[in-house]
């Protein structure tokens, strides 16, 4: 009489936020120690940090260098994001130097053309572009509706690049003979989040608040599938 059945109904539910790519410098000269204790562990904590505020948004990593390589898709699982995270390193891209322009393409790419979803995208870098043009890539961001917010890992003194010789020595990077400075190039960073309507910070303690609070949390809400 009860008739009971077995099995589920899958069902949709939505959920409010917004999709947040991180972009984080694995190059060389993120190993540069003018922030303590170096750059690039600066760079995955501000990670870290934003990722504690972001609660209900989808996000995505990249890491770039010469080139880009997505390594966690968008998502909603943190955890997965933060193991990703943990891996990176200098040696995850393969192609040496510092293409910005890149990292923005391989963000549109992790972002979709889905229309009207609210897309952040947070870049981290000393800001030394030896390849590319993020500026121009910039702009084509913006006319997909994409906003770049940039993080200046790095002072504007610099600071000498570590790295080990073939004697398994550490010593310092020297290009024709000469050692080389890495500086953060503040000027190139700001111009590229102003063409899309973001802007620049220093990284700090409250640098990954200022980004939210300022720059995400006001970017409106839209629906994530789950």
């Amino acid at each position: 009489l009860a008739q009971p059945r077995y099995g589920f109904i899958e069902k949709e539910t939505k959920q409010k936020g917004r999709d947040v790519v991180i972009a984080l410098d694995t190059s060389k000269s993120m190993l540069a120690t003018d922030i303590a204790p170096d750059r690039l562990t600066r760079a995955k904590l501000f990670s870290q940090d934003l990722l504690r505020f972001l609660k209900g948004d989808r996000v995505g990593l990249i890491a770039f260098a010469g080139s880009a390589f997505l390594q966690a898709p968008l998502t909603l699982d943190y955890a997965a994001v933060t193991n990703a995270l943990d891996e990176m390193d200098t040696s995850v891209i393969g192609m040496p130097g510092t293409n910005i322009a890149v990292a923005i393409a391989k963000a549109m790419e992790a972002f979709g053309k889905a229309e009207g979803q609210t897309r952040a995208l947070v870049i981290l870098t000393d800001g030394e572009e030896l390849d590319g043009d993020g500026i121009a890539a910039a702009k084509q961001a913006a006319s997909e509706g994409i906003r770049i917010f940039t993080v200046g890992v790095g002072t504007s003194e610099g600071s000498l690049i570590p790295e080990i010789n073939e004697n398994g020595q550490r010593t310092f990077k020297k290009y024709e003979g000469k050692l080389v400075t890495s500086k953060l190039d503040r000027p190139r960073l700001t111009e590229i989040a102003q063409a899309t309507g973001g802007f620049f910070v220093s990284i700090g303690p409250d640098a990954a608040k200022e980004i939210f609070q300022k720059g995400i949390e006001p970017m409106e809400l839209t629906e994530n599938g789950v």
